[in-house]
């Protein structure tokens, strides 16, 4: 009998254990849940960057159609700029400085929506990168009428204050976006 108490497989299974009833716990805020009150600023400043660049498109658009009339003022600045370079080299230095406009504006556009996007998700870095990006659309939209300056009687002059006004949509943007967040939840 000392050998079947030892032997493993001579034992009786034992019932399991009942488990005790659940208490009944509830658990109550200290205070009562206020939801956060959903700023427009967001918003506006999302509104204001397309904006610009609807803008920015629209002057594109003005210098793709006038191509012709535009090269021919830029080029007439450049050769202002140096007499000497031949009429080849004012020619890619005209058009080199029309296409890198371009290709400027449109990243600066990019970045801005993503700038955008990541304050919207209150990411660390992003009221870094909306300070930067406006301000270099300012910068850029600034010096492209400065490139073009030669050719803004085309369409009633929209080339003269056509960039002045996407810098000043782009400050708008950028100004609304970068305002501190009001304690009250906006």
């Amino acid at each position: 009998m000392a050998e079947e108490q030892n032997d493993p497989t001579s034992r009786r299974p034992v019932p399991p254990r009942p488990q005790p009833p659940r208490p009944d716990v509830s658990v109550e805020p200290l205070r009562p849940r206020q939801e956060p009150t959903r700023s427009v600023r967001p918003k506006v400043a999302s509104a204001l960057w397309v904006l610009t660049a609807v803008l920015v498109l629209a002057l594109a658009g003005i210098v793709a159609l006038s191509w012709e009339s535009v090269l021919s003022g830029v080029e007439t600045a450049v050769s202002q700029q140096d007499s000497t370079a031949s009429a080849a080299d004012v020619r890619n230095t005209a058009s080199a400085t029309l296409l890198s406009s371009g290709a400027a504006a449109a990243v600066l556009v990019l970045l801005g929506f993503v700038a955008l996007n990541l304050l919207r998700n209150a990411a660390m870095s992003s009221k870094v990168l909306m300070a930067a990006v406006g301000i270099l659309t300012i910068g850029a939209a600034v010096t492209f009428s400065t490139f073009v300056s030669d050719a803004s009687a085309l369409l009633g002059g929209v080339l003269q204050w056509g960039p002045f006004v996407v810098a000043g949509t782009a400050a708008a943007a950028t100004i609304v976006a970068l305002l501190p967040r009001a304690s009250s939840g906006q």
